[in-house]
């Protein structure tokens, strides 16, 4: 149901414009745009991209899509003057409205987010940077549950041949410092995992072993 919900409001800002558009030209390129726009923020939900500004996209969704059709309509009014009260009046009052729902939904969405903000979390792969060589061997993801204090998924790096697990482990950590990690509590790295509206933070333990390098990937909640 949830997922459903979040593809509702990628593509409503699409839907409007597929009743408002006029022209072809105009209507394809604005619908483009739109579309452009819509599989970002679903990439986003469904872990196909990552940003640390991914709250603060999906808050500025609705304005970015509004305007976005507010510039195509004013674009359609000079290819073809005012918008005929009798044919388009009543959609443009509904997709005035549709927006202005699409607006509120996603300011309600973000504040009620922000209220389990300093749950634990399950880190992305994309929020660490490997250095060249250094390959993922295992992943246990997000099988092993939730401790106190944050989610770990704990990775298996294998090095390049010729290089030993302790070079390979203290090239990673010296990536990470180049990457803007710093210090953290415990001897481990951390990095923020968003951006303005977005606080919490990412962790890493690094570790060589006999065969490779491990990797204790966090998600820590904001009170540990």
């Amino acid at each position: 149901m949830f997922v459903v919900l979040l593809w509702l409001f990628a593509l409503t800002p699409l839907l409007c414009w597929a009743l408002l558009a006029r022209t072809r030209l105009v209507g394809a390129a604005v619908g483009v745009v739109l579309a452009g726009l819509a599989a970002a923020l679903l990439a986003l939900d469904h872990d196909l991209l990552f940003s640390r500004a991914a709250v603060e996209a999906h808050a500025g969704y609705p304005v970015a899509a509004a305007t976005v059709i507010l510039a195509g309509a004013l674009a359609e009014r000079r290819l073809r003057g005012p918008r005929p009260a009798a044919a388009y009046g009543n959609r443009a009052g509904a997709v005035t409205a549709a927006l202005a729902a699409h607006t509120l939904t996603a300011a309600v969405g973000v504040a009620a987010w922000s209220m389990f903000l300093g749950e634990p979390y399950y880190p992305g792969l994309a929020e660490l940077p490997l250095p060249a060589g250094l390959r993922i061997a295992s992943d246990t993801g997000t099988s092993p549950g939730c401790a106190l204090g944050g989610c770990t998924r704990t990775l298996a790096l294998a090095a390049p041949a010729g290089e030993s697990p302790a070079e390979a482990a203290e090239r990673l950590r010296a990536q990470l410092a180049g990457r803007g990690w710093t210090p953290g509590p415990g001897g481990c790295l951390q990095h923020p995992h968003g951006w303005l509206l977005d606080d919490r933070r990412v962790q890493v333990w690094i570790s060589p072993g006999e065969a490779g390098v491990q990797v204790d990937l966090v998600g820590a909640d904001l009170y540990h």
